[in-house]
């Protein structure tokens, strides 16, 4: 009874109106015609009575048409709009993929969820040695310069950062990871103020609250100024500071890949061009 009251209320009231005046003429015209066939009225009157038949008959029919095809073309339309929605979602999560592994040398987000998880290990370790360990620290950018693809080096003679240092002072490094950085903020943005409305809106599949959170933590936080950014360290840091900044980034990073990898698993296909047609 419930969801035949809520059908009806989403019925427009100008045909709910229209309907009811209908049927209660369809009615009055059948209880009629049935009493006047008893009485064997409509035996001189064959013409009229199909006249009425036929009236009656619509009178019945319309209201049907009209209640049963508005709801079956509002539903044809709200999972059209469904279908948009979702295709929406899949386009930005992808594109949000894209722009997080742009310039990583990862076979997916999967593999830089790993990949960026390790390497934040393995500087936490080096920023718990007592004194800084040269053998180390060049260990580690080895592995760090790996998991990089920035694409041709400005001159044969550029040698990649092998220290905190000298990745401070990478301008052509930094001006790549500078346009990453501007992609992937502009595709969160996208995902949250854009895709994220929508898929409410349709009750499509989202990210659940805490790792929505923590996504758009990540997200603002990502190479910030005053100590987050590796690449651009303040006046006066020292190679704890710089390896903190290190660490930082590749959290976020971690974080925005794992979100990215959750929303994939919700949207894994990559969506069609076109929409289906009205």
């Amino acid at each position: 009874m419930s969801r035949a009251r809520r059908w009806w209320r989403s019925t427009p009231r100008l045909i709910r109106r229209f309907s009811v005046v209908l049927l209660v003429i369809g009615a009055a015209l059948a209880g009629t015609g049935l009493w006047l066939d008893r009485t064997g009225w409509w035996e001189d009157h064959g013409f009229l009575g199909n006249l009425v038949s036929s009236f009656t008959s619509l009178c019945f029919g319309v209201p049907t048409a009209l209640l049963v095809l508005s709801h079956l073309g509002n539903a044809q339309a709200d999972a059209r709009q469904t279908h948009r929605a979702e295709d929406q979602a899949r386009r930005g999560v992808h594109e949000f993929q894209a722009a997080l592994t742009r310039i990583f040398d990862v076979t997916d987000i999967a593999d830089l969820v790993t990949r960026a998880q390790s390497m934040r290990r393995s500087v936490r370790r080096l920023r718990q040695l007592d004194d800084t360990d040269a053998s180390a620290v060049t260990h580690f950018f080895r592995s760090f310069n790996d998991l990089l693809e920035l694409g041709p080096t400005p001159s044969p003679a550029y040698t990649e950062p092998a220290s905190f240092r000298d990745l401070a002072c990478d301008r052509w490094q930094w001006k790549r990871i500078e346009t990453w950085h501007v992609r992937v903020e502009t595709q969160w943005r996208v995902l949250s103020e854009e895709t994220r409305p929508k898929v409410h809106e349709f009750r499509l599949p989202w990210l659940a609250p805490s790792p929505a959170a923590l996504g758009q933590l990540a997200a603002r936080r990502l190479l910030a100024e005053g100590g987050r950014n590796p690449w651009r360290l303040p006046e006066g840091c020292t190679d704890a500071d710089a390896g903190e900044a290190m660490e930082h980034f590749l959290y976020d990073l971690q974080v925005l890949s794992r979100t990215a990898q959750t929303l994939s698993n919700l949207y894994p296909t990559v969506p069609t061009s076109t929409s289906p047609s009205a």
